[in-house]
């Protein structure tokens, strides 16, 4: 086992250079694939992460790969709404339209 610490600077770029070559992300709209869409439930970015947000992303992520390796085309989205807004924003403009603190009926 090694000791070294993981050096993104190093690594990341070799593997995002490697992704872009091989096409690892793009998607075709011609995919003859029956297609599959995975979705978790969305992060919000108010909270503390706790081992519920791991399981949750974990499954996600295995139920996604496993459909891919069976030959589907998978779309697996994260974190954005139907409008590619994180989820929260509508709610922390509004609080700071307001200028006031959270209520007690406003999730915190």
């Amino acid at each position: 086992m090694t000791t070294e610490r993981y050096n993104a600077r190093e690594s990341e770029p070799r593997w995002q250079r490697l992704w872009d070559e091989k096409a690892i992300f793009a998607t075709k709209n011609d995919d003859p694939r029956p297609k599959y869409y995975v979705l978790e439930m969305f992060p919000y970015p108010s909270g503390r992460i706790h081992m519920g947000h791991v399981r949750n992303y974990t499954m996600g992520d295995v139920v996604a790969r496993y459909m891919r390796a069976k030959g589907y085309n998978v779309l697996h989205p994260m974190g954005w709404d139907a409008f590619g807004l994180p989820p929260r924003t509508p709610q922390l403009n509004a609080r700071s339209r307001r200028k006031s603190g959270p209520t007690k009926t406003s999730p915190r």
